[in-house]
């Protein structure tokens, strides 16, 4: 009858390396096989390369270890960065399978100088109260801290990326500021002028004239400010929508901006929106200024047209000045480009810029070499997402 006990070694073989290497891995196999323990050999990425053993039956090969053993999870960077002869014990660990609740375990992990793995040794632990409940809240500790970490560090890529947004509508209201108060001030300071030679001669009507245009001048100014303050707060979040009596932001346009001899004339419909107000008013000025500023004939006129279009307002801009030829329309809304004298080419990249934050659009319609004139035609959003 053959004996279920293994042979003892030769006295040859014990003082062999190689052959007591064999000998122990023969032991070890036949010990995991009768469930004294478990093997389980691990990539250095943790993923189960190899298993011995009925303990560690249900940890899945060539998946990540720590999806069988969920207690490892937060564990993962000490069990990588283990060294050559050192060990990680993680002890009276508790385990669920697809069959429930396993057996409580003690792991053990290895790692080896010659071998580009980890060892994970399984065995049943003794059931200590007091080491699994310290471990159980050290473990639950160490997520609440980690997730803790997370959490600070979304809400400090959040704050980064309002800062990043702030910053650019900083920048954006300063361009817009600088841009659109020159004209007005220069007026201001072209008006006093005027005055002053007026008292020079003692032309007392011409100076109350020149003075009254001063005080319009004064209050648009004033007026621009508080638009542009409006539209800072608004594209910092604090946007609000407002009725707007559209004909009405219009006119209040056409009388603030210095004409000269370019008559303005309103057609089409003109209803009350639902909007925001400083941004369609920025959009309008910076336009019909534009026309005004590049007109190059003594008299000029400008057409603009209102027309519900659905879900958008179109505008129409038609003048009949000296055109913009087709190579330049595109070039024509890139920050600082202008044809010609006069301006500093930002006022068409302004208004693209508000487009864009309203979701509107503008297209531009010019061919000098056919006929005179250019028509801007703006699609301005009824509803406007903030």
């Amino acid at each position: 009858m053959p004996s279920a006990t293994p042979p003892l070694p030769s006295a040859a073989a014990a003082s062999d390396p190689s052959q007591i290497a064999c000998l122990r891995r023969r032991a070890g196999e036949l010990l995991a096989a009768r469930g004294v323990f478990g093997l389980v050999w691990l990539n250095r990425d943790l993923t189960a390369h190899t298993r011995f053993g009925t303990l560690v039956e249900f940890v899945a090969v060539g998946e990540p270890v720590t999806r069988s053993l969920a207690p490892l999870i937060g564990l993962e960077a000490e069990i990588e960065a283990l060294q050559a002869g050192q060990v990680l014990r993680v002890p009276n660990v508790s385990i669920v399978t697809d069959c429930g609740p396993g057996p409580r375990l003690n792991l053990g992990f290895y790692a080896f100088e010659q071998e580009d793995l980890i060892l994970l040794v399984v065995s049943h632990a003794e059931m200590d109260t007091k080491l699994a409940i310290e471990l159980s809240r050290q473990i639950r500790g160490r997520l609440m801290a980690e997730t803790e970490a997370a959490a600070k560090s979304q809400e400090l890529a959040r704050a980064n990326t309002d800062l990043r947004i702030a910053n650019s509508h900083l920048e954006q209201f300063a361009t817009i500021a600088t841009h659109d108060l020159k004209a007005p001030m220069r007026a201001l300071g072209y008006l006093a002028d005027e005055i002053e030679s007026a008292l020079a001669v003692s032309d007392g009507d011409r100076a109350k004239q020149k003075l009254a245009e001063l005080r319009s001048q004064a209050k648009r100014v004033s007026s621009m400010l508080s638009a542009l303050l409006h539209y800072s707060s608004a594209g910092c979040g604090g946007a609000s929508i407002e009725s707007v009596d559209v004909r009405e932001l219009i006119e209040e346009i056409v009388r603030s901006l210095p004409r000269g001899t370019v008559a303005v004339t309103l057609q089409g419909d003109w209803p009350r929106l639902e909007t925001l107000a400083a941004p369609l008013g920025l959009t309008l000025r910076n336009l019909i200024d534009n026309t005004i500023k590049h007109h190059d004939r003594p008299q000029g006129q400008l057409v603009i047209s209102c027309t519900d279009a659905g879900e958008v307002l179109e505008f129409a801009l038609a003048d009949d000045g000296p055109g913009i030829a087709p190579e330049h329309h595109a070039s024509m809304f890139l920050p600082f480009r202008t044809l010609g004298s006069g301006g500093e080419g930002m006022g068409l990249a302004i208004v693209q810029k508000m487009l864009d934050a309203v979701g509107g659009t503008i297209d531009l319609q010019s061919e000098p070499a056919r006929k005179r004139g250019t028509t801007f035609i703006i699609r301005w959003p009824k509803q406007i997402a903030l």
